[in-house]
């Protein structure tokens, strides 16, 4: 079974369409749960959230007080029942028609995790040319402190083994922007096998929302897993079974 795992955050006015939508995609593929995470909204997320749940049994949200994506992400996992969990945001930002690429890369590769990828040359990205700047300045930073085997850490979309997965959540501690890298970092020391997949990006964020201190607190953030790993980590295992 596929679970996935959809963060929310104050996305009332469109998430009973985008789980309609996400649903229509998810029947053509097979067994499947839904878990959207409400990440303490101060909207109607909750109350859409439970009118969905009642019209559709296959939505199961968890509502937490608000605590940053990546707690939501690392939450939903663990009420997940499926052998794999796809992480999908809410917004549709990435559409969800992509998920079938995702599983067909996943058994092409015979891999752990498929990580999205706004830099594969195959993507299809409509963000504005500063968001572009920003992104390959931060793949350069990343590609130098940690050598991961993908190119994109930070697109929210991620198939990934449960088991494997939650392996790896036990070893995170990050909350907010860093999570992601943090937990492909644990993913990669635990041996995980990666295949890196395009994407279809439908640009609805106004970047200019970004301030200078969040780029403090990225950069922040990207050192205390930085040292993090430098402090606790033992060398890569095989490939688990």
């Amino acid at each position: 079974m596929l679970s996935v795992v959809m963060p929310i955050y104050n996305e009332g006015h469109h998430i009973r369409e985008n789980i309609a939508r996400t649903l229509d995609v998810l029947r053509g593929i097979g067994p499947f749960e839904l878990i959207p995470v409400d990440d303490g909204s101060s909207d109607d997320s909750r109350a859409q959230l439970e009118r969905a749940a009642a019209e559709w049994p296959d939505v199961r949200p968890v509502k937490l007080d608000h605590a940053g994506k990546g707690e939501a992400l690392r939450q939903g996992t663990r009420a997940a029942r499926g052998d794999w969990v796809i992480f999908l945001d809410a917004d549709l930002e990435l559409p969800p028609e992509q998920i079938t690429l995702f599983l067909a890369l996943q058994r092409a590769h015979d891999a752990d995790a498929v990580i999205g990828s706004k830099l594969h040359p195959d993507s299809t990205v409509s963000y504005p040319l500063i968001r572009r700047i920003y992104s390959l300045g931060y793949f350069v930073l990343i590609k130098s402190l940690f050598g991961l085997p993908i190119r994109d850490t930070q697109t929210g979309l991620k198939l990934v083994r449960r088991d494997l997965l939650l392996r790896a959540l036990d070893l995170t501690e990050l909350k907010g922007f860093a999570f992601d890298l943090e937990l492909l970092v644990r993913l990669v020391s635990l041996g995980a096998k990666m295949a890196e997949a395009p994407v279809v990006v439908r640009h609805r964020m106004n970047f200019s929302s970004v301030t200078s201190a969040d780029v403090v607190r990225i950069a922040r953030d990207t050192w205390r897993v930085w040292r993090s790993l430098h402090r606790t980590s033992a060398p890569p295992t095989s490939r688990p079974t």
